[in-house]
């Protein structure tokens, strides 16, 4: 299986509307210090528990996904084997799967660049070349770099986020989600965002525009006064896909990228267990066929392999989806793309 190169991805994907998401690998790109092991780092420095540090060194990884994922699994099995702790005022796995979570948070904004210009303009200028073949630009990351790229050649862009002033408050510090965006063009965040968050009932985003203050700053601030972003940090993939349908944006997000048609570009994804939720959804949309996937690793690794095969998973989905229902009439085209040749910050 030969990869292709990703100008082959673009001249295949052809003229039409194309859409493209993000993962992890798309912030590594530009920072080294988005990569798992740096934000662990960060994490032990902030007070990560001694008991959650214990579990990432035996299951050998820096991956916050995979060790919730391995508590939520350890108390189910605790639950069903009457191993649970009582009420007793003792630390419990699910006490440390919420500070996993509630570190992974502060990690993810103490390591972050503090300003749009820690990322030279020559980076973002071809990020934006990068980006513009693009319809809708899906991410799963929780940084600010797609935002921060998206203002830098918004004129070019041109994408969309649903947010505005609020209705009778056109002076107010941040902006609320109120649009949907329809058929123009997008920019979404699938598991939410750092400048993301929930008050009063109500989706806001931070805004430098509208306060002269840093987005960092302002993320910051909110944490110290005990105000989370929007951040779906579960392990489970089905947990996930739950968090994300109870909250009005997320929600949206996820079904704008259901109702995708066209060719789909993923880029920067390990397609890991926690993600199966992407996958699944991607089998399921009636209107996406064809779907290149980039692949760092060499062929016949074992991170490629994996990869392949949560992509085996996809087309069989459909496939079972074709054979079950009247609507799916198109199998599921995944080719494969050497992520390197993508070059994304130039």
């Amino acid at each position: 299986m030969a990869f292709l190169t990703y100008q082959e991805v673009l001249e295949a994907a052809g003229n039409g509307r194309k859409h493209l998401l993000l993962g992890n690998g798309f912030s590594i790109g530009c920072d080294a210090r988005f990569r798992y092991d740096s934000l662990y780092a960060y994490a032990k420095e902030e007070g990560l528990s001694g008991r959650a540090q214990a579990v990432f060194e035996r299951l050998g990884t820096n991956n916050f996904e995979g060790v919730l994922r391995a508590l939520d699994d350890t108390a189910f099995v605790a639950e069903v084997y009457g191993l649970a702790p009582g009420a007793e005022p003792t630390p419990t796995i699910t006490d440390d799967a919420e500070q996993i979570k509630r570190v992974l948070v502060s990690a993810v904004a103490g390591r972050h660049l503090d300003l749009p210009s820690d990322v030279p303009d020559e980076k973002k200028a071809a990020c934006v070349e990068f980006l513009t073949p693009y319809y809708n630009v899906f991410t799963t990351n929780y940084d600010l770099l797609l935002y921060w790229v998206e203002m830098h050649g918004l004129d070019v862009l041109k994408g969309r986020d649903g947010f505005r002033a609020p209705p009778g408050n056109p002076d107010a510090p941040y902006l609320e989600f109120h649009e949907r965006v329809g058929g123009e063009k997008g920019i979404f965040f699938l598991h939410g965002a750092l400048h993301l968050y929930v008050a009063n009932g109500e989706i806001r985003k931070q805004s430098w525009v509208r306060t002269g203050t840093r987005l960092t700053t302002l993320v910051r601030d909110g944490l110290a006064a005990g105000q989370y972003p929007v951040f779906v940090a579960e392990g489970d993939a089905e947990k996930k896909r739950d968090q994300i349908t109870r909250n009005g944006y997320l929600s949206y997000v996820l079904g704008k990228f259901e109702r995708l048609e066209g060719p789909l570009v993923l880029f920067g994804l390990a397609l890991g267990e926690s993600d199966r939720h992407i996958g699944n959804t991607i089998a399921d949309a009636r209107d996406i066929w064809n779907v290149f996937v980039g692949i760092y690793e060499e062929e016949g690794t074992p991170e490629a392999n994996a990869i392949v095969r949560a992509c085996e998973l996809m087309i069989q989905r459909r496939e079972e989806n074709i054979a079950a229902r009247r609507e799916y009439r198109i199998p599921l085209d995944v080719r494969y793309f050497d992520s390197k040749t993508a070059k994304p910050w130039g």
